[in-house]
């Protein structure tokens, strides 16, 4: 098995995992952290959303993020959490007509036309209500960093590069724009600047799973496969539900021939995901190294 290859053909997965989600970890450090909301009911409800989220309780965690937002509609990081989740359990159609209606009731309000822009699919038309927002407020980077991420996600590679930099001219922290900076130099192979952002990410955010995880695609590609480990390892522990972690650390312990090592990050990987699509060849991958 190939495992440069493998480790070079996920990486789209996780760019768009990044780019249309917009995955953020619980309570984020960084720039993020200025987000929260400063009522405390809200913040309560929402780490409540949180940990139901966890649990697999899906409506009741819809239901605690509907109720934060209440107490405090300017809460984005509640907003996003609603939107993710409620499309992720089928209400689509739901979550775009609630946030149409918003949009359409508070015309000039740049969170409103960036939260209804959040909820759609088509991303040209997520780009034109990321525009309008901006249009209603040229600060609200939000809204430039989601052109950004519409661009990288159709791999206008250029645009991306220019829309997000424009990103950190707003805001020159926003560490979800600098990972996705470095996300585009590694879907371009342009291995050392994606290094240099992702490290810069991680200095900013050193509790964002996705961020290591990248730079472990990375340091694998340099083939400085402990390098790569370590940050694989580094995602792991910082959320350790999340099974892609376990499958890269199964890659490279093969890469250093630790196969015993391997076979106890490849079953982790299953034990998480036993329906994913690379279930199989993980399976064929255990098998082989305890032969």
């Amino acid at each position: 098995m190939d495992c440069r290859r493998l480790i070079k053909h996920v990486v789209p997965v996780t760019v768009v995992t990044v780019l249309v989600i917009f995955t953020a970890t619980a309570l984020c450090s960084g720039e993020e952290r200025k987000l929260i909301s400063e009522n405390t009911r809200a913040v309560s409800l929402y780490e409540e959303g949180l940990r139901l989220v966890d649990e697999e309780k899906f409506d009741q965690a819809i239901e605690r993020f509907r109720q934060a937002i209440r107490l405090d509609p300017q809460f984005l990081q509640a907003h996003f959490r609603y939107i993710d989740v409620s499309r992720a359990v089928g209400r689509v159609e739901e979550i775009i007509e609630e946030y149409r209606k918003k949009a359409e009731l508070n015309p000039q309000s740049a969170q409103d036309l960036y939260l209804y822009g959040r909820t759609l699919e088509d991303l040209d038309q997520k780009r034109r209500q990321y525009r309008a927002a901006l249009e209603a407020d040229p600060e609200f980077y939000w809204a430039q960093y989601g052109i950004g991420g519409t661009y990288l996600v159709q791999r206008r590679y250029d645009e991306a590069i220019v829309a997000l930099n424009k990103t950190l001219e707003m805001n020159s922290k926003m560490v979800e724009a600098i990972h996705l900076i470095g996300t585009v130099y590694l879907e371009r192979g342009m291995l050392i600047q994606a290094r240099e952002r992702l490290e810069e990410a991680a200095a900013i955010d050193d509790t964002n799973h996705m961020i290591y995880l990248s730079l472990g695609q990375v340091y694998s590609q340099l083939n400085q496969f402990e390098t790569a480990e370590k940050y694989f390892r580094r995602a792991a522990a910082l959320s350790p539900k999340y099974p892609m972690s376990y499958y890269y650390i199964g890659l490279v312990c093969e890469m250093q021939n630790k196969s015993e090592q391997a076979v106890v990050a490849y079953e982790n990987f299953l034990r998480l995901a036993p329906d994913h699509e690379l279930a199989s060849l993980v399976t064929k991958n255990i098998k082989k190294l305890k032969e």
